[in-house]
């Protein structure tokens, strides 16, 4: 698509006449003509939004990443790579999303660790919710897995008891079995270890 605007207000313009298909199009013809950062950060996040509107999440996921590569501000950064968690257990891309967790905690103050993890639990839970909801049990195993060491205490309890549920429905006996004796007897005083070996904190 040919761009004939020369600055930031003037894409911004054009955009906002255009269907989501044709600004997809537009932005990416934007990122190649422009070397300018502001405009190419704006085009990223951009796409990024208009594909995960669309569940489109692996196009989302790229330029989210993106933008991190362009930025030089580490809150943009920050605030990027937390998108792109959202957005990578959003698309089921679990085993990415751990390594990014992981990678993101290590910029982050203690603070804003606790409303990550708390982001990261709404998600799974969300998920697994829908999947119970659906009846994929296995699905819903593989997202309460991951949603397990991010929690404590009774909300720990509460998706264990989940999976019971669900290895029972896929015959999977022997797992709910040794679930069942784990919540029996994990102690209190387990909590804190496990939280300083997940968070860091």
């Amino acid at each position: 698509m040919q761009v004939l605007e020369r600055d930031k207000k003037e894409i911004e313009i054009r955009a906002s006449k255009m269907s989501d298909f044709l600004k997809m199009e537009y932005f990416e013809s934007c990122l190649k003509k422009f070397t300018d950062h502001e405009i190419q950060k704006f085009c990223c996040m951009e796409l990024s939004k208009l594909y995960e509107n669309k569940f489109m999440y692996p196009e989302a996921i790229k330029y989210i990443f993106k933008f991190q590569e362009i930025t030089g501000n580490p809150m943009e950064k920050k605030k990027a790579m937390q998108k792109e968690i959202e957005l990578l257990i959003k698309g089921g891309f679990y085993e990415k999303a751990e390594g990014v967790i992981k990678k993101t905690f290590g910029m982050l103050t203690e603070g804003e660790r606790f409303e990550l993890r708390r982001n990261v639990v709404t998600l799974y839970k969300s998920i697994g919710e829908k999947a119970e909801k659906n009846g994929r049990n296995a699905e819903v195993v593989k997202v309460y897995e991951r949603l397990l060491p991010y929690t404590f205490d009774n909300e720990r309890n509460h998706v264990k008891v989940k999976l019971i549920e669900s290895y029972k429905k896929l015959g999977k006996i022997r797992e709910a079995i040794e679930l069942e004796k784990e919540i029996e007897r994990v102690a209190p005083a387990r909590v804190e270890p496990e939280r300083r070996r997940f968070f860091g904190f």
